[in-house]
């Protein structure tokens, strides 16, 4: 479970800003449907929309989870690497000349079985110049942290970090050295990082063969899908084997063409026949005679008849339903891509009524029409901005006043009105149109 992600000087973020998750205890809205309790005085929101103009940092904000999440799992590989003089691929804000001279920062706040974690690092493109772990039971211990060379280790309760320091690289995280010795509480850590989601709705290279997959070979998903898109006129679906490129050579041959091109053909088919062979995803839909009676089910070949905007609802299907079985954290960038906008709250709303294990989903998106109060509170819808100076800045709706924003505002139209902030504004709309019409109106 996510309680807050923070990033400093990274992509279009200047300075600090933070995601938090936790809701406003004055807030009362949904919440028997939209947040969850921790303990006694903790209180979690199951979902969070994220707006802004285009160009805005709303993908930025995402890619920068991504990118904490991929140095966490790929520095623990690279610490087998000798390569002291390995750069890390850090992207910091390029609009500020004093941020070329100071460090990333990346934090994150978690709940992972019954403890909270607390881990972060700061980074140069050469170094880690900073890394703590905290978690908390009755209250916050530091487990270790690190100042370049500087190690402190809690011999009590991560004793599985001592000895370890001299083993650490300069551009290695300290945590997944650990990990890698088989440290308990490290190894916890990586794995919630593992199982955090982060995807995009306009690619899906990252989920479209793990749903395909899960149709295939797994039942119970394959009987939640098939129940959940019936809305959209399909009443099955299904996967089969079918060869990749098949090339008939003796039809080649038949031709008049060059023993080069047969020759190129045959190494061709010799290649793809290596090749495993690919599924192809079949959906069925129901057919009607003359009086409108319905006869039998006909398969649609899913790739080339379906259209764009199914094919992404259900490529989706896949990582919603980890993420809902298993309890997990996940991101979706432009969630409203290809989607009619009664789909994707269809997608939100799974996490608000159907969701025992706690999951929770960030998304970024354009749809205005998701911003509404009878599926949001105030504390789970924010905006991101750029100030004067090309900086991205997050904020909540739960940031404005009171007497600004209550629970019965029509959270839609006021930001339509630009009451907010973070929409588009284009200056100049008749210099605009003098330059594209000028020289028409002289003549």
């Amino acid at each position: 479970m996510l309680i807050e992600f923070s990033v400093k000087n990274f992509l279009s973020f200047r300075d600090l800003n933070k995601l938090s998750m936790v809701g406003v205890k004055a807030f009362k809205e949904h919440e028997s449907t939209n947040t969850f309790p921790i303990g006694h005085d903790l209180k979690l929101l199951k979902s969070s929309g994220i707006y802004g103009n285009n160009a805005s940092g709303k993908s930025n904000l995402l890619d920068s989870v991504d990118f904490m999440k991929w140095l966490v799992l790929n520095s623990f590989r690279d610490a087998l690497v000798e390569d002291e003089n390995k750069s890390i691929p850090l992207k910091k804000f390029k609009l500020s000349e004093e941020s070329d001279e100071i460090p990333s920062e990346f934090e994150i706040v978690f709940i992972k079985g019954d403890k909270k974690y607390r881990y972060g690092f700061e980074l140069d493109y050469d170094r880690v110049v900073s890394e703590w772990l905290y978690h908390t039971t009755s209250k916050e211990v530091p487990l270790f942290t690190r100042s370049d060379d500087e190690f402190y280790i809690n011999k009590s309760s991560f004793d599985e970090g001592t000895k370890l320091e001299d083993k650490t690289k300069k551009n290695v995280l300290f945590l997944t050295l650990v990990a890698q010795f088989n440290g308990e509480i490290s190894n916890t850590v990586v794995e919630w990082f593992k199982d955090l989601k982060i995807i995009s709705g306009i690619h899906d290279y990252r989920y479209k063969k793990y749903t395909i997959d899960k149709i295939k070979n797994d039942g119970k998903f394959r009987a939640w899908a098939s129940n959940f898109i019936q809305f959209l006129e399909i009443v099955d679906l299904d996967t089969s084997e079918e060869e990749v490129g098949k090339i008939n050579i003796d039809e080649i041959k038949d031709k008049e063409v060059g023993e080069e091109v047969i020759d190129l053909f045959t190494s061709l088919q010799k290649f793809l026949e290596k090749k495993p062979k690919q599924d192809r995803l079949t959906t069925w839909h129901r057919k009607f005679n003359r009086e409108n009676v319905f006869t039998e089910t006909v398969p649609f070949d899913f790739l080339k008849e379906e259209s764009e905007g199914t094919k992404k609802f259900i490529y989706l299907l896949g990582p919603w339903y980890d993420v809902l079985k298993n309890g997990k954290v996940l991101f979706v960038d432009e969630i409203d891509s290809r989607l009619h906008s009664l789909l994707t709250i269809k997608l939100v709303e799974l996490f608000h009524e159907f969701n025992k294990k706690n999951a929770q989903l960030i998304f970024a998106s354009h749809d205005t029409n998701l911003m509404d109060k009878d599926i949001f509170r105030r504390d789970q819808i924010w905006f991101v901005e750029k100030n004067q100076f090309g900086a991205s800045e997050l904020y909540s709706l739960s940031d404005f006043k009171s007497a600004r924003v209550r629970k019965k505002t029509a959270f839609e139209k006021n930001y339509k009105e630009g009451k907010y902030g973070a929409i588009p504004y284009i200056e100049s709309e008749s210099k605009l149109a003098e330059i594209l019409h000028g020289e028409e109106e002289k003549v």
